[in-house]
């Protein structure tokens, strides 16, 4: 059985995976990114 580390880190590699899979799922992750980094963590 995978430890929680392992779970974590496969989840990290697939997100990683689909996010720059396409150009248009980057751009779309972006565009998220860039409207919610002046917000708290907690606001977000």
């Amino acid at each position: 059985m995978p430890t929680k580390a392992e779970l974590y880190a496969q989840m990290a590699d697939k997100v990683a995976t689909q996010l720059t899979g396409s150009w248009q799922e980057w751009a779309g992750f972006l565009t998220t990114a860039s409207r919610l980094y002046k917000y708290p963590f907690h606001e977000q």
